[in-house]
């Protein structure tokens, strides 16, 4: 089996070199800790968001966690739904009991899943983001695959993670999905003081459908 492949227990890998972190105790230890650590980040996808001014549609948040940055979209951008997903069910449990303390399940939702195979329909999403989650990733190929595969012709996949993620590592694995030849835009993002402030911001934009070019034309 070639080395990039999806094994058939990769889901389980994934999630097991950390299982302490994301599941049980240690997920609501994480919810607590990582997400006051990571809280300047938030507010910086929420303003990039902000800038993109999105009309109604749907967002998903791909590696939700306990769900903050999902909640946190929901609240700034009401006109939007907003979905997340995580591989850890604890997780998914945290977010979900949030939500609903909150009196946001009417517009947030959230799934287990594995990022390499989304449980959701072709161009499903107008706007898909994911912050401190692509390190973690089996693999990058698959879960580009499927995050195109449901992202809506147009729509943007903003991603954010450590500074030690490399481009050309991310456009080697681009190359062998539907993503080939699309432009990676790489920035680096700083929201206050070491250690969790520095971070890069990956960002790609599916193309726009051939009858969306047509239509334009014709205006």
């Amino acid at each position: 089996m070639h080395s990039h492949e999806i094994r058939e227990q990769a889901p389980v890998r994934h999630l097991s070199h950390a299982n302490s972190l994301f599941t049980g105790r240690g997920s609501s230890i994480y919810d607590v800790v990582m997400v006051y650590l990571t809280r300047n980040l938030y507010r910086r996808v929420i303003d990039d968001l902000a800038l993109l001014r999105p009309a109604a549609g749907k967002v998903l948040d791909a590696g939700t966690g306990p769900g903050t940055l999902a909640r946190d979209i929901a609240r700034h951008q009401p006109q939007l739904q907003v979905y997340g997903i995580d591989l850890s069910a604890d997780m998914i449990q945290l977010a979900r009991n949030h939500a609903e303390r909150e009196q946001l399940t009417e517009r947030v939702h959230f799934d287990t899943g594995n990022i390499a195979h989304l449980p959701y329909p072709d161009q499903t999403f107008d706007l898909i983001v994911s912050t401190i989650s692509m390190h973690h990733w089996y693999e990058l190929e698959q879960p580009f695959r499927d995050l195109y595969r449901v992202l809506k012709p147009g729509g943007r996949l903003l991603i954010y993670d450590f500074r030690f993620m490399q481009a050309p590592t991310i456009t080697k694995a681009l190359a062998s999905t539907p993503f080939a030849g699309t432009q990676l835009e790489q920035t680096l993002v700083r929201t206050g003081f070491w250690p969790f402030a520095l971070y890069k911001r990956f960002a790609l934009q599916k193309e726009a459908s051939l009858s969306s070019h047509s239509s334009e034309k014709e205006e």
